[in-house]
């Protein structure tokens, strides 16, 4: 394939995990509009509480472990290598992984004062969300950005219909349970089954040292970002945390679009061998390109936010215009640090990115420990936006340095 047609490929294949994980951000966003509106404000922060357990949960392996398969089946598959004994180790890596996140979330949620229902849906989502990460990742690693955007569709809707059910019969307790049919139904149909290439297997070495120093790049860097709901959740009221819930919902979908193109770009240049450089005017337009984009979205986003807020939330929309344009702030410095990550992660660097995200993580880590008692939500905002700086600082230096 020529330098223009893997261009076309890429970007195409881009576009189509956009959209895949845009309607899965969209699904939510509406599960969480529905749960604040048909059950108040307390539920809507105990539901958005324990989803963003859920994805925290995700990165201590799922997450990583899709990661992984997306770069080395990618490998496989241009080698023309059987990528069975990958799929073998990671698969039992994350199913063990599934036992212990379950058994975890278990203390968590209750202590968060989560009925037994509420708890039971919460370590549904837990595990099926995690099923999910590692599932998608390994088919875009296959290059079938059309396959998960599919179901990614398919089961938002089913997800959605079965909310409805759930509203309907005043269900409550059972309001997390439609996203764990959703991500499981996915999980389910996009497991990877192996290339059936006949060439001599995948080595597995290095594949469990890869992920493992992804699990620390993820779960810094994503995990920062749930890290401020969750200290919003433990440092204001319920009410004020049902606020900043609002604001938070329609932020962390905008992270969405650099998760989305970084997936697509770690199977994609994973064949490459420049390191993940940043010094090729290729590597240049696609990150300022990218970075001036989400830019001018985001910027619409804030803007607008004074308009849509009240009307997507009536109860809570109005208090929380201020917290959602600081937040979006956050989230562009996280979500432009995701590209030339990915870049790095593609050139097998991911020990490198690993350290680049600790340094933000414990920057903004202790900052929101610092500023929530005493700022509020606002500090923990202010953590999360120093934390992603000092991050995207990091990989943008690694990308550019001479190696």
């Amino acid at each position: 394939m020529t330098r223009s047609g893997e261009g076309t490929a890429v970007a195409s294949s881009a576009v189509l995990a956009t959209v895949g994980i845009g309607v899965q951000g969209v699904a939510k966003l509406l599960v969480t509009v529905v749960v604040g509106r048909v059950f108040g404000t307390e539920t809507l922060g105990h539901t958005t509480a324990l989803l963003s357990l859920s994805v925290f949960a995700a990165l201590l392996w799922p997450n990583a472990a899709g990661n992984t398969a997306s770069r080395y089946l990618a490998v496989a598959l241009r080698a023309g290598r059987s990528d069975a004994a990958v799929n073998r180790l990671l698969g039992a890596a994350t199913a063990v992984s599934s036992v212990v996140l379950a058994a975890l979330t278990v203390p968590i949620a209750i202590a968060w004062g989560n009925g037994p229902w509420t708890v039971v849906g919460g370590v549904a989502v837990v595990v099926a969300y995690g099923l999910y990460c590692h599932a998608r990742g390994a088919q875009l690693g296959y290059g079938r950005a059309p396959l998960t955007a599919l179901w990614d569709t398919v089961t938002s809707v089913l997800a959605l219909g079965l909310l409805v059910a759930v509203c309907v019969a005043r269900l409550e307790p059972l309001v997390l349970l439609p996203l764990a049919v959703g991500y499981t139904v996915f999980a389910v149909a996009c497991w990877p089954r192996g290339n059936r290439a006949a060439g001599p297997p995948e080595p597995t070495t290095g594949v469990l040292g890869f992920a493992l120093w992804n699990v620390l790049a993820v779960t810094t860097a994503n995990g920062l970002l749930q890290l401020t709901m969750i200290a919003a959740q433990v440092s204001v009221s319920a009410r004020e945390a049902g606020v900043y819930a609002a604001a938070f919902t329609l932020a962390t979908p905008a992270s969405m679009l650099g998760q989305a193109l970084g997936q697509v770009l770690v199977p994609a240049f994973a064949h490459r061998t420049d390191g993940g450089s940043l010094r090729s005017r290729g590597a240049a337009v696609l990150v300022g390109g990218f970075a001036g984009g989400t830019a001018v979205v985001f910027g619409l986003v804030a803007l607008l936010a004074g308009w849509f807020l009240p009307i997507v939330y009536p109860a809570e929309g109005a208090a929380a215009v201020a917290d959602l344009r600081y937040l979006m702030v956050g989230v562009w410095v996280f979500t432009v640090g995701l590209v030339p990550a990915a870049l790095l992660l593609a050139a097998g660097r991911s020990r490198a990115v690993a350290l680049a995200s600790v340094a933000g993580f414990v920057v903004g880590a202790v900052l929101m420990a610092v500023l929530a008692p005493v700022a509020g939500v606002a500090g923990g905002t202010t953590g999360f936006l120093v934390g992603s700086a000092v991050n995207l600082v990091a990989v943008l230096g690694l990308g550019l340095r001479r190696r």
